[in-house]
Parts: structure tokens; sequence; C-alpha cells
């Protein structure tokens, strides 16, 4: 791989870091509340998202949430099983040359 190659990859991961960056921020940002919490206030974002949940779900404790993320996590690092991949010479057809034409 030539250096501009790199560079490009580099790039192109900063870009992703930056976006996955703003998105957090602008998730983090849509959750807070700039009011009394005992008012609802239909501008509000947070109180918006917060009353469209269903209320007969039972709450999930945040460490049994840490915990399913961490392992999900986990088994998403682990290596994968190598793929077979079909040589291309299967995948052309034997060559065919006209009759031979005998005088």
């Amino acid at each position: 791989m030539n250096t501009t190659a790199l560079r490009k990859h580099g790039i192109w991961r900063l870009v992703l870091a930056l976006c996955a960056l703003v998105f957090a921020l602008q998730m983090l940002a849509a959750a807070t509340h700039k009011h009394d919490l005992a008012d609802k206030i239909d501008d509000c974002v947070a109180c918006q998202m917060s009353s469209h949940f269903p209320a007969d779900l039972p709450a999930t404790p945040p460490a049994l949430l840490a915990v399913f993320l961490a392992v999900a996590y986990l088994l998403a690092r682990l290596p994968s099983a190598p793929a077979f991949v079909a040589s291309p010479r299967y995948l052309i057809p034997p060559r065919q040359a006209p009759p031979r034409i005998t005088a």
C-alpha cells in the first residue's frame, strides 16, 4: 500500500469518527432538559421522547444493560471463521474451439 492510500484511509477513519462524535453530541443535547422537570413543554425534545415510551415495559437496570453491551462488544471482536472463496478458475467455463477443418 502506498502512502496516498494510507492517508486516504486515515482521513476516512477520521471523518467517520467525527461523524460519530457529532451524532453522540446531538443525542446528548436532545435528551437534556432546559426547563423545570414538573413542566411539560411541547418544544422540549426530551419531553417529547419520554412521552412516547410505553408505560407497561419494565425498567431495565443500567448494570444489566452495561453487561449486555460489554458481552455484545466482546462477541463482535472475536475473529470470525474463514470464509470459503471459490477460485475464479472454477467460475470460467472450459475453452471451446471451433471444429477442426481437414482438407
